[in-house]
């Protein structure tokens, strides 16, 4: 198990105690509000609950999966629930049959937090379930086609010496197979993981995804397009001006906030909220000391000097 695995479990745990223990703590003299419905009415309303929850907090995934999340909340609810019977048992003395059934529907208190709560305990954990799931056949985006050229993009042309180059393209397969790539997901995951950041990926100077960590509504292969686009365009109005040196691009729109930031051969691209605070640029900074570092020690430096000159 993960280390990312291992936090959210605990997280996990920590707050089905919670919503466990607090009912029991507030609850009215002898168990009062209970719920006066059929057990079966009652988990058909507790279904859809967790089905409209999910079509809104899951917007891009399918039906399929939000039925199977609501599924699983369910089961998890219902886990709960036989918790909180139990805790009746030891606190208070009842019989088993009366506490599960307290603590599973019957008293109202418990049941609507622990059906309010479950959705959102487990959302961090189906979107990782989402990142995870096996690649759908890959979107053509016929705006990028357009305006994509025909051969592949390499930044920083004029500076990029053409032995280094060469270099490039006969070792980077063995490089990056031979590369232990554990640093670079961690500097990911450290940008990724501030407030408000939808995503960050690393994209090499032909386009691919290098690495990348992102939420669930997040396309890399559509924003790695959209870097070399925008990489290109750039590049060819600072001709005009004698500039070739672009080290990093900054787009704010209404909705986001996109960094691109040139290291070495590849960009570090970051989308973010619009409304992100300002102190993202420092740790993007600090991110990208630590994708540079990676790369000056795993590739060899004659191929970094092929690249600098």
């Amino acid at each position: 198990m993960t280390s990312d695995q291992s936090r959210e479990t605990r997280g996990i745990l920590l707050l089905s105690l919670f919503i466990v223990v607090v009912p029991l703590i507030f609850f009215p003299k002898d168990f009062g509000f209970r719920v006066d419905m059929s057990s079966f009415l009652l988990f058909a309303f507790e279904l859809g609950w967790y089905v409209v929850i999910f079509f809104v907090l899951f917007s891009k995934a399918s039906a399929l999966w939000v039925v199977f999340f609501a599924l699983l909340t369910l089961a998890y609810r219902f886990s709960v629930g036989i918790c909180s019977g139990l805790f009746l048992v030891a606190m208070f003395s009842l019989d088993l049959s009366s506490a599960l059934k307290l603590g599973i529907h019957h008293y109202l208190p418990a049941f609507l937090l622990q059906a309010i709560m479950s959705p959102f305990i487990l959302k961090s954990s189906f979107e990782m379930v989402m990142k995870k799931r096996p690649a759908g056949p890959k979107k053509e985006y016929e705006g990028f086609k357009k305006i994509a050229p025909e051969t592949p993009l390499t930044f920083f042309e004029s500076q990029i010496s053409k032995s280094g180059r060469d270099q490039m393209r006969v070792s980077s397969s063995t490089e990056k197979k031979r590369a232990k790539k554990a640093d670079i997901e961690k500097a990911l995951h450290y940008l990724r993981e501030y407030s408000g950041v939808k995503g960050a990926i690393l994209v090499d100077n032909l386009g691919l995804v290098v690495g990348g960590d992102t939420s669930s509504d997040f396309d890399p292969e559509l924003f790695a397009s959209l870097a070399i686009c925008l990489k290109e365009a750039n590049h060819n109005l600072l001709k005009k001006i004698n500039e070739s040196n672009l080290e990093r691009i900054g787009i704010h729109t209404p909705n986001l906030w996109i960094s691109l930031n040139q290291i070495l051969s590849f960009t570090l691209v970051t989308v973010a909220d619009r409304h992100t605070d300002e102190l993202l640029s420092v740790r993007i900074s600090q991110a990208a000391g630590m994708i540079k570092k990676h790369l000056e020690e795993r590739y060899s430096q004659k191929i970094l000097k092929g690249v600098e000159e």
